[in-house]
This record gives structure tokens, sequence and C-alpha cells, in this order.
């Protein structure tokens, strides 16, 4: 894998800002230059507002810089480590802590606003003072880039969040399952993307991955994303963030759009607990083994499934579970949107008359209501259980072994089950 098509950076890059009657630089852990054209009183980490900076260049920056601050015949300087998750910024801020994922453009700064040359802050209260910044490579310090795991759109293009795009439009290398599919979310979205973009798939990504590792090494900033969604649910990516973790790599989610986590939100269904199972094995009789281990849980479960076998998982699924209550999302967030509900049965009879399906669909199966309900027992029945736990309880069981038992039974919960034996033990 060749080296990001973005060119290293100069030795140094120097841009300027302008002083504020409001500057007062007393802030004891940051300093911070900006675009803004006007602060508050309460920003006293700032040092230069209308903050002349090309985000393009100080992207090429990597590891320990000196900065260097001169205006009015003063000058002063401190040193910091660039930051990996620069996105590029109105406003650049250098910390005195250790690196910090957000919105900080250096960490381990030397000084703080309090502690720059007083002669210089004060010179900075004129509105028209000029600040020239010179920002330089040190050739030392953690120069190693960061790996960013990016959700973008399943069907609707507004579905793309600020930081994707910022992401995205930041990145030396961009990986993608399917480059065409990606260059058109680009142009339709008129994101600026500036990296080289990759293929990255099921058939490659063992290939892929050392030369990611590389990109890392070298300082780029990666950027992983799949066709549609958040990668590694289903899709590839699993490889190369594991070998980016092993390694040591900084890895950064930017959650977003997700197929899973749509569906399941506008089913209708009790999710607090589930399994995601991904797409099931084509064959049958393996996808009718695998649905039996699904619904033995107890839980709600999410799969996938494509067009011409939507109908296929269906019939399965009422075969091992009729009663069980479905959401199928197909289309979801896209033009033709749909869902529909009922139980497994209901279901596979309504998609057995249609001819041809058509769209991406997610299955969302949880058990029937009434399966949650406590069971009603009898007087007769609840007295029996009652004699046998005070029977136990004289035995010298404890409370919460018989608590414990009592809480396995159909229709009660665990919380139940111990205040009830709590309950008779007292009345002893």
């Amino acid at each position: 894998m060749a080296a990001p098509n973005r060119p290293r950076a100069a030795a140094s890059v120097t841009f300027r800002c302008y002083g504020h009657p409001r500057i007062t630089g007393s802030h004891t852990k940051t300093l911070e230059l900006t675009r803004d054209t006007d602060v508050t009183g309460r920003a006293t980490c700032v040092l230069g507002v209308r903050s002349e900076h090309d985000d393009r260049v100080l992207l090429r920056l990597r590891g320990d810089v000196e900065v260097v601050l001169e205006g009015a015949g003063c000058r002063d300087s401190f040193t910091a480590t660039m930051s990996a998750f620069f996105l590029g910024d109105d406003s650049l801020v250098f910390r005195r802590g250790p690196g910090l994922r957000g919105r900080t453009f250096a960490y381990d700064a030397t000084k703080s606003a309090a502690e720059v040359d007083r002669a210089l802050v004060r010179a900075l209260v004129d509105g028209e003072a000029e600040l020239d910044v010179t920002i330089r490579e040190l050739g030392s310090g953690d120069r190693r880039g960061a790996l960013f795991v990016v959700s973008v759109p399943i069907g609707n293009d507004d579905d793309l969040s600020p930081r994707a795009r910022r992401v995205l439009e930041a990145a030396d290398l961009v990986l993608a399952e399917d480059t065409r599919r990606f260059r058109d979310l680009v142009q339709r979205t008129g994101m600026h993307v500036e990296g080289r973009v990759l293929s990255y798939h099921d058939h490659n990504e063992a290939e892929r991955a050392g030369g990611v590792i590389r990109e890392l090494d070298g300082g780029a900033r990666v950027a992983l994303v799949s066709d549609a969604g958040t990668p590694l649910f289903s899709d590839p990516g699993y490889v190369v963030v594991n070998r980016a973790v092993d390694a040591g790599y900084a890895v950064s989610p930017v959650p977003g759009p997700s197929s899973l986590l749509a569906v399941l939100s506008a089913s209708g269904l009790a999710v607090d607990r589930f399994t995601y199972a991904g797409f099931l094995p084509r064959r049958s009789a393996a996808r009718q083994t695998e649905l039996r281990r699904l619904t033995e849980r107890g839980d709600a479960f999410v799969v996938h499934e494509a067009p011409r076998r939507i109908g296929a998982l269906l019939a399965d699924i009422a075969g091992v579970s009729p009663d069980w209550d479905l959401c199928v999302g197909r289309e979801v967030t896209k033009v033709f949107e749909e869902f529909r509900r009922g139980t497994a049965v209901e279901l596979a009879e309504a998609f057995a008359a249609v001819d041809e399906a058509r769209g991406e669909f997610t299955v969302v199966a949880a058990p029937p209501a009434s399966a949650a309900e406590p069971e009603k027992t009898d007087g007769v029945a609840d007295a029996q259980l009652d004699r046998l736990v005070r029977a136990l309880l004289e035995q010298g069981v404890t409370v919460k072994t018989l608590a414990k038992a009592l809480g396995e039974l159909p229709g009660t919960s665990h919380k139940a089950a111990y205040a009830r034996v709590l309950a008779i033990a007292e009345r002893r």
C-alpha cells in the first residue's frame, strides 16, 4: 500500500491572528486561537481571534511541535504534541493535559494562556494588534495516526452526521467496502474527500490490514466505512480494527445510521434485551437449528436477510416459533420504507404470497407478549408452595438459596421471589 497522496508538511506553518479587547490570557489549563471575531469575558484561554489558519496545512503536522507567538515586539514559545484526532476546527486548542479526543489541536503543552509573556498578552488587548503564530515540527514525540470507524447513511443522505463528514474530509486514507458506492455518496453529499480511497472487503481485508497498520504508524488518519450503516455489523472491518487495537493505535467510533438500531427502535416490540445474529445460514436445516438456539434464549433477536431469501427465512421462523411477534423492516430510511408487523405465521403467509420481494430486510423477532406475563396460580398451589418454603427454611436452607430457586419458576421474577421467601421467613 503506497503512502497517502496528501503531501507531507513543510518544516513549519505560519499564520496570523488578531487581538481583542476582552483578551485576559488567564486560563491555567489551555490556550486557544480562534477564527471567531468576538469573544466573551469568560474566554480566558483565548489569545487571538480572526485566526487565518488553514486546516489543510495544519492536518499535516505530526508529533511534537514548537509554537512561537510573536507580536508588538514581544515573543514567547512553548512545545506541545499534535493530536491525531484534530480534524480541522475554527478553534485551535492547546491543552496542558494528556491527549484528549474532543476538540484538541495539541496536548501536553508546556504553557497555558496564563503562562504566556504578560507583555504580549497586554499588547493583544488592542483589537488591531497582530499575533503571528509559527508551528514547527520537532521530529519527535508520538507521530502515530488514528483509525476512525465511520457510520454512513443507510438510505437517506441527510443522515450523514457533521462529524462523519469532517472525518472523511480530513482522512488521509478511506477504506471503503465498495469504492464506487462511496464516491457516489461523496458526490451526492458534496463532500471534499482529498485522501486516497481504497477498497476493503471480505476478500482482501487480511491483505489490506498490514498496509493499514503501516499507514497508521506513519501518522495517517484512516477512516473505515461500509456500503451503508455502521462497519463490522455483517460488514467487513473486524480484521483491521482488531489489528489496530492489538498494535496500540487509537480507534475512534463515529456513530450514526444503523439498520439494526433503526428497526429495533421502530419495531414496537420488547427489545430491552436482544441478540444480534446478522445473516443466518442459507440452508434451511442449518437456519432452523440456529433459530431454535436463538428462541431458546427467550430474548428478542435481530437478523438481516436478502430479498430472494426473506420468504424462506420467515417460513422457518414460523416453523420454529409460530407465535413469536415479528417486525420486518424494508428499505429503512429510503423512499419506499416499509414496516410489516405480526406473528411469525402471519408474516410468513403474507410474504409467501409475494412473487418477488425487493429491498434490504431487517427482521426483529420477540417472544409473544403473553410469555412475559406472570403465570396465574390458584390459591391451593400458592399455599402448597408457601408450606414447602417454610419447611425448607426450618431445615436450614437460607433465604437467598430459596429465593434463587423460586425465581427460576416461570412467571416469577427474582425480586418477587426474594420478597416472598423473606415474608414467609419473618412469619415463622
